[in-house]
């Protein structure tokens, strides 16, 4: 059958590459374009398809099913779609957008619908279809110019579902009464109260704070403490490590296996919690409730990170363009393997990789800045391939800096992970504390005195760790075990913890008799759950626990490798008393450490005090 064929070109005096991020989200272009939702099986197994998912849709009145074949794109350029009915009054529908760059700096946009009717008495209503559909897309699309161009509100605002105002106005309230930024808190609330639907089925927390300029893990702690108000309700995404979009969502970290499989990119990935898992949010129903029906799913702007994708089929080639801008890429072609690609001024102009078996060939390719990339498909299936950007700058609220929260130790405190699932974390910084003298303490103080002044310490160590966005993993006697995201912060956090310790032990009951030592190592780690609480272990565990007995009383021991990364601006609150080296069973080489001491001394206002009557002449 014939296709019926709709196009029209338009004018947009914004930039390509302004257009591009708007044009391409394609879930909030369908929801204003078509306007109803699409449900999304997955393809069963042993279809010769490019497609991954079965699509059930309703256009013009009319249900259709369909397979979705993976967006076609070139960054900034163009992108379309192929969809095979297999049921419904078309036979096939191909939807493209093509973005050319115009004299004056702006754009010319054309877009292309190709509909095959089932029956030629189908064609009239295929053409009306089509019409209308380029119609409101050449609207929307001059909607997107007016509010880059004119700072004109944005089109995305809507669709919009109504909040229950008095429950908003009482949390803001609320969260306004803790130590909360307000900013921060006004964000959330907005957000929650005007946002459009599309914005808050997946509420982000470090997205929202880069976009309104607030701090990434306030607005974090913002949203827990939003969960405890029932505010909004916690979610966690298994993000696939190449299309990095959900593959599945849970509400408990019970829930989270070792390993979980992306439908889209045919990958079976195992779970860690510093790349697999996020938080993210939703509105509470009670609050304001959210359809999260999808209106589409494969679009260009749900992984900004590929610069470049498209269907290769059976036996088949097919070009993908290299990016205008130098870095580090990589083919990824369905079911995981993958090419390294430089794109460097003295790359080559072009460059093949094939794909035979589960390999890509060759491993790595220079190329130049739009550069050809033509792949070879050589096995029996047509199937996907993309051009990722490496170190993509990812604002995902992880696990791992979830669980690092006291916040959430002390509101989630019964959200564990299996007890069976340890989890894998790339690095993390584990700090341990001691506190010294203890054995003369309980001996001269008397028991009662002594367990005051350990608990009375714990309570200043806790808050420093707590500021410095670490987090009390356990304590044990009088010592505590913490952690943190990077080992900078953690040091920073032991300077600060032996500052205040300093300055709470002189001045306290029976402070003379003590001291601390600190400890400090990073590296990869295993969370769990023990004793119905989130812990980690592994070598880096032991690694820390080894490094603190190096210490002395009033020391910070940690490795010499983070002395030399350590900012000047912290170096200089400490005082470098040695180097050594260590060993740890188990670990093949020796640890280089460095015991540092603070810079400068912590007095006594008591000894102060009793210097000055000292030195005071008597009253006669």
């Amino acid at each position: 059958m014939r296709s019926v064929v709709v196009s029209s070109s338009f004018s947009l005096s914004s930039s390509p590459g302004d257009v591009w991020p708007f044009i391409t989200d394609t879930d909030r272009t369908n929801r204003l374009v078509i306007g109803s939702a699409n449900v999304y099986r997955p393809i069963e197994k042993g279809t010769k398809s490019s497609a991954r998912f079965l699509v059930e849709a309703k256009a013009a009145g009319m249900t259709m099913t369909y397979e979705e074949a993976p967006f076609e794109w070139t960054l900034n350029k163009s992108f379309s779609v192929y969809r095979k009915m297999r049921s419904g009054p078309l036979e096939s529908y191909t939807y493209g957008i093509t973005l050319d760059p115009a004299p004056d700096g702006g754009t010319k946009v054309t877009v292309r619908l190709d509909l095959v009717p089932r029956h030629w008495l189908l064609r009239p209503i295929a053409q009306i279809e089509g019409n209308r559909i380029v119609a409101r897309m050449a609207k929307l699309a001059e909607s997107i110019d007016a509010h880059l161009r004119d700072k004109a509100p944005s089109p995305y605002l809507k669709p919009s579902s109504p909040a229950n105002e008095e429950r908003l106005d009482f949390a803001q309230r609320e969260l306004e009464k803790r130590d909360l930024d307000a900013k921060a808190i006004a964000t959330l609330v907005d957000l929650i109260r005007n946002g459009p639907d599309a914005d808050l089925v997946r509420i982000r927390p470090f997205e929202l704070a880069h976009e309104h300029g607030v701090d990434e893990r306030e607005m974090l702690r913002i949203c827990l403490h939003a969960v405890t108000l029932g505010v909004v309700e916690l979610r966690w995404a298994l993000v696939c490590p190449s299309c990095r979009t959900a593959s599945d969502q849970v509400t408990s970290l019970a829930e989270i296996g070792d390993a979980s499989h992306c439908q889209l990119c045919d990958l079976q990935f195992g779970v860690e919690l510093d790349k697999a898992v996020e938080a993210t949010f939703v509105p509470h129903p009670s609050v304001r409730e959210v359809s999260n029906m999808m209106f589409c799913i494969g679009g260009p702007a749900r992984t900004p990170h590929v610069v470049a994708q498209a269907v290769v089929d059976a036996r088949g080639e097919k070009s993908l363009e290299a990016p205008a801008e130098a870095g580090r890429y990589r083919v990824f072609a369905r079911g995981g393997a993958i090419a390294s690609v430089d794109v460097t001024s003295e790359g080559a102009t072009s460059a093949t990789v094939t794909l035979e078996g589960e390999a890509l060939t060759p491993p790595a390719v220079d190329v130049a800045p739009g550069a050809s990339i033509v792949v070879h498909n050589r096995t029996s299936t047509p199937l996907h391939v993309k051009l990722e950007r490496l170190g993509y700058a990812s604002r995902a609220a992880t696990a791992h800096v979830v669980t690092t929260l006291s916040e959430f130790r002390r509101f989630f405190s019964k959200d564990l992970l299996k007890p069976s699932t340890p989890l894998k974390v790339a690095s993390v910084a584990i700090l341990f504390s001691d506190l010294t003298g203890s054995t003369a303490l309980y001996t001269r103080a008397g028991d009662a005195a002594a367990f005051r002044l350990v608990d009375d310490h714990f309570d200043v160590l806790r808050k420093v760790i707590d500021e410095h966005g670490g987090s009390v993993v356990k304590t044990m006697g009088d010592a505590i075990m913490a952690a943190f995201i990077e080992p900078l912060a953690c040091v920073r956090a032991s300077i600060a913890c032996l500052h205040a310790f300093e300055t709470f032990r002189v001045d306290a009951d029976n402070g003379e008799l003590t001291g601390i030592k600190l400890g400090l190592f990073a590296g990869p780690c295993y969370v769990v759950t023990a004793n119905d609480a989130i812990d980690y272990f592994g070598q880096t565990v032991n690694c820390a626990s080894r490094v603190q007995h190096c210490a002395e009383t009033g020391e910070i021991v940690f490795e010499e490798e983070v002395w030399d990364r350590l900012p000047e601006v912290d170096k200089s609150k400490l005082r470098l008393v040695s180097k050594l080296e260590t060993t740890v069973k188990g670990v093949a080489h020796p640890l280089r450490l460095v015991r540092t001491k603070l810079m400068t001394e912590i007095v006594s206002q008591r000894h102060l005090t009793s210097q000055k009557r000292a030195s005071s002449p008597e009253l006669v």
